[in-house]
């Protein structure tokens, strides 16, 4: 299902579409939202937990039997289900299953495999564009399922595909046309990818960057060292949880996180959004990533490009 490439009981969640409604009776007990709009909303229901989008679907989700249920008779449109179920029901299913679900862009850069974590708008795609466009492969453009182990840590790719505005699509694939609509409250458009040569298979993480505040960007490209504490905290901002109130299930989250900290080197980067200066942006990533070890034990390197780049804007 979401992640193609596992071999466990996540693999064979049902999705079923019937003319069940949800209950009146309900107690919403957390909402998600966008500035003061409430884009989601949660209410458990016995064992099963009810996902509200206003004025788009509604979900049952049925952890127990790995089930998910898009219910009524909704006239949303497919692109927009879809997009709902692959980058938000799902992902918070596993997670609740006791997967680490992350909001991050993957690409592989010659050799080594890296993260771009973010939150929405920060340019994870239009970053993970202007790599594709060199040549590197991108292997997921919003979501990757994390798991640690003694070797490491392994990402598991959702889909191949990136989500962009026109803008930044104009600018990085001029002309492209094989295009879909993400959804219909979104302006970005989704374009697809051939599957990676490696398949959607899991791959170790030699490097995560976090996608600070471009704000605080001059007009160089900066990436340093991510303390810890800096790392864990984006790692709980920037995942899937589904039912908040679980308190077993936070700390295990929280321990899940702890773990991928001590697993991976994780490096802050600012850039300024320009496209004319998007080679010297990719070469800096490329060139640092391969100087990244996974070895705690040896120094981890920062990286300073210095540029002179006109302040004019690359879109999120």
């Amino acid at each position: 299902m979401l992640a193609a490439g596992t071999d466990d009981a996540h693999d064979r969640i049902q999705i079923d579409r019937v003319h069940q409604t949800c209950p009146d009776q309900l107690d919403w007990s957390h909402h998600w939202r966008d500035g003061a709009e409430v884009v989601l909303s949660l209410a458990r229901h016995g064992a099963d937990y009810w996902l509200r989008f206003p004025g788009l679907a509604d979900f049952l989700l049925q952890p127990h039997s790995l089930r998910v249920v898009v219910a009524g008779d909704t006239s949303t449109d497919p692109n927009t289900l879809e997009h709902l179920l692959v980058d938000q029901v799902l992902p918070r299913l596993l997670a609740h299953l006791g997967s680490l679900m992350v909001h991050a862009s993957a690409v592989q850069i010659g050799e080594h495999h890296a993260l771009f974590i973010g939150p929405s708008g920060r340019g994870k795609s239009t970053l993970a564009a202007l790599l594709k466009r060199r040549g590197h492969s991108v292997l997921s453009d919003d979501c990757v399922q994390l798991r640690t182990g003694a070797q490491g840590c392994e990402a598991l790719p959702t889909y191949p595909s990136l989500r962009l505005y026109a803008d930044s699509l104009e600018n990085v694939f001029p002309g492209e046309k094989a295009t879909s609509p993400v959804a219909r409250y979104s302006e970005k458009l989704r374009l697809a990818l051939e599957a990676p040569a490696m398949g959607m298979k899991a791959f170790a993480v030699d490097a995560m960057y976090l996608l600070e505040d471009p704000l605080h960007s001059d007009i160089d490209v900066h990436i340093w060292p991510s303390p810890p504490s800096r790392t864990c905290q984006a790692l709980l901002g920037h995942s899937f949880r589904l039912d908040l109130a679980d308190r077993d299930g936070n700390a295990a989250h929280f321990a899940r996180c702890a773990s991928v900290v001590n697993k991976v080197p994780t490096f802050g980067l600012v850039y300024p959004r320009d496209f004319s200066q998007s080679a010297k942006l990719v070469d800096t990533i490329a060139q640092h990533l391969s100087t990244v070890t996974t070895d705690a034990s040896q120094p981890r390197k920062a990286c300073t490009a210095t540029t002179t780049i006109p302040s004019t804007h690359m879109g999120p």
